[in-house]
């Protein structure tokens, strides 16, 4: 049994390390230090002491130290109201509260948002008089302000004293924005605070990091106002890895094994992806393979897909239960989105400094993206997700800021068609407006249209009135929301391999795709995005299974979820009669759109102006337009701000 001295004197060695002595002397007499006693290097004093004995140990061995900094004063009575709190639970950023943890330590994980350029802060100075000369040594406070003085010779007239630039002593100080870990926010809305960062730790993080931050959570008191500013004054930051994943228990994962060696396993880890919604079963089989991700190597391994469809098609709910069931992600709308709230941006601190920013994408790197109305994002807000889904980074240089952040991103995006209701007579690059460039990004795009079929209508309007009944019975599923997220997890690191009977099937497949496109010169030539997206795909869906090697199976269960996505289209994979320009967006002849630009630089004067009749005349003797659908094109144009009309009558295009 040891003495409470001999224990004092261990926890004060304990305590001498950089973590608690950055703490220790941040400390003012009122603040109350808090530790976790459950750690390594408290927990044995802990149980042998008893807690209220270990809060006497605590404060003597703070005590002790202190006494080596503060040799003027009388460190116990200057610190008589220190508080010590043992902090059993584990806190999170939306837990700590200023009535709970004013002038208190707090120790919590975050993500590093944003950070603003290094500055210094005077530590010690010499105030002299610039009238006399007389002056005198004095340091900083705990809020690090330099006590304003006058000189006391009554000649000078309560002169006030200036510091001496040659006796000042200087530290580094960074301003930092902290962010609540993703998987740890409620209501998707992640809490924020400012921190500053002093000495060695300063220019050590980097936008987009995760750390868990010790510091003390402080008002910055303002005389000229009545609300105040929250900082954490950081006093010690730590790395961390990963995400702490959700995963099975050692007997849920065994079972999950023996599971995957039965047929319908596929089957009915679909049926628990959002078992609300009827029907979907080729989506919902392409968005477990979306979630456990191909292989990440040389080439990306994250899928991309795309959901296309008609309004009141759950396309919006999909996407919500896949935020549901993932830890690092972020569901967003793309009528509200930015290219800087996607990719880094650029934001303004109180004293008009900019700070970069770090966005959606990096903020979910290893995790996914759902982004909603996909088709409402700007032209030039789209064009930054370019290097993201296929580079997987982001880049940004601007006022003065050349920063690139990794984005190892699956983004799930859903689009409805511009004119409300999908016309088979355009391509999909003109129903949606997006560009060739930007949807090859995609794995898969699937279509989804509202056809009237009254045997599917009724079962789907029957599922949906069974949800309203008091007294229907829970729907009985494989996973639950829970489960199928630790599954997931679980599956993720799985590492499969491509066996050389697997490669030579996707070579087939790959091998006919490219000759039909060969054949049809109005095509798009495939490239190998989409040899790569069969590889992916083929490797996510023996994850699902936790194979060690794809094989033929997987590679088959992907060839039929391609044949249904094709199919939506009206394009028949197996016989190879489709035409990959309805895919995207890009023929060998002239699009109406090209065809009604063309029309207008032929019809227009040298100064780019243009009759409404000569155009509308020239365009519907055209082919591809009729007077209805001249008028209805210009229509579209005028309601996009595409033209504008002069004052003399004509008309000229401003985009």
């Amino acid at each position: 049994m040891r003495t409470v001295s001999r224990m004092t004197d261990e926890l004060t060695e304990v305590l001498q390390a950089v973590k608690w002595t950055n703490i220790i002397d941040g400390l003012t007499p009122t603040s109350t230090f808090t530790l976790d006693p459950r750690l390594k290097e408290f927990s044995e004093i802990y149980h042998e002491s008893g807690y209220t004995q270990f809060e006497d140990i605590v404060k003597d061995s703070i005590f002790s130290i202190m006494k080596q900094k503060y040799i003027d004063i009388d460190v116990p009575s200057t610190f008589q109201d220190l508080r010590i709190k043992l902090e059993q639970d584990k806190i999170s950023m939306h837990d700590i509260t200023a009535t709970k943890h004013e002038n208190t330590v707090v120790s919590f994980e975050c993500t590093i948002l944003a950070s603003d350029v290094a500055k210094t802060y005077v530590k010690e100075c010499k105030l002299v008089c610039p009238k006399c000369g007389y002056g005198f040594s004095v340091t900083c406070d705990q809020n690090r302000n330099i006590p304003l003085e006058v000189c006391a010779n009554p000649a000078c007239r309560d002169s006030k004293l200036i510091p001496d630039p040659d006796t000042l002593v200087t530290e580094y100080i960074q301003t930092v924005f902290l962010q609540e870990p993703l998987e740890e926010a409620r209501h998707n809305s992640p809490v924020m605070f400012v921190g500053k960062i002093k000495g060695n730790h300063v220019r050590t993080v980097a936008v987009g990091q995760k750390k868990r931050v010790t510091g003390f959570f402080k008002t910055v008191f303002d005389p000229k106002k009545t609300e105040h500013n929250i900082i954490i004054d950081v006093a010690y930051l730590e790395d961390l890895g990963d995400v702490k994943l959700v995963k099975p228990t050692k007997e849920e994962l065994e079972k999950l094994k023996e599971e995957a060696k039965k047929p319908e396993f596929f089957k009915n880890i679909t049926e628990s992806y959002a078992p609300h919604i009827f029907g979907y079963t080729g989506i919902k089989k392409s968005l477990l393979l979306q979630l456990a991700g191909g292989v990440n190597g040389k080439r990306r391994g994250d899928i991309n897909i795309l959901l296309v469809g008609d309004p009141s098609m759950a396309k919006s709910e999909l996407l919500k239960f896949g935020k549901k069931i993932t830890q690092t992600s972020i569901y967003t709308n793309g009528k509200g989105t930015s290219a800087a709230g996607l990719t880094i941006g650029m934001v303004k601190l109180a004293d008009g400094t900019m700070v970069a920013q770090a966005g959606v994408l990096p903020l979910c790197n290893h995790g996914f993206a759902f982004i909603d109305e996909f088709d409402k994002m700007g032209r030039l807000d789209r064009s930054s997700m370019h290097e993201a889904m296929e580079q997987q980074t982001v880049s940004r240089a601007v006022a003065g800021v050349n920063l690139t952040l990794p984005a190892k991103t699956s983004i799930l995006a859903a689009a409805n068609p511009k004119f409300g209701k999908y016309d088979p007579s355009e391509s999909l690059g003109e129903n949606i407006n997006i560009p060739p460039a930007l949807l090859s990004r995609f794995d898969l795009i699937w279509l989804i249209k509202d056809k009237v079929d009254l045997n599917n209508d009724m079962a789907k309007a029957t599922h949906i009135l069974s949800t309203y009944s008091d007294d229907a019975k829970p729907q009985e599923i494989f996973l639950t929301p829970r489960e199928l997220m630790a599954y997931i997890n679980q599956v993720r690191e799985q590492k499969p391999k491509l066996s050389a009977e697997i490669k030579k099937e996707i070579l087939k497949i790959y091998e006919k795709m490219r000759q039909l496109s060969k054949e049809d010169e109005s095509a798009l030539a495939i490239g190998t995005r989409q040899l790569e997206a069969l590889i992916r795909l083929s490797l996510a869906h023996a994850k699902l299974l936790f194979k060690p090697e794809a094989d033929v199976e997987d590679v088959n269960q992907v060839k039929d979820i391609l044949i249904e996505m094709y199919s939506d289209f009206g394009l028949d994979l197996e016989k190879g009669e489709f035409n990959q320009s309805l895919l995207s967006g890009m023929t060998g002849k002239e699009s109406k759109e090209q065809v009604a630009n063309r029309v207008w630089s032929e019809v227009s004067d040298p100064n780019g102006d243009v009759s409404i009749t000569d155009f509308m005349k020239s365009l519907s003797e055209t082919p591809t337009y009729d007077e209805t659908s001249a008028k209805k094109l210009f229509d579209n144009w005028d309601k996009n701000c595409v033209v504008r009309m002069n004052k003399d009558g004509s008309w000229r295009k401003i985009v």
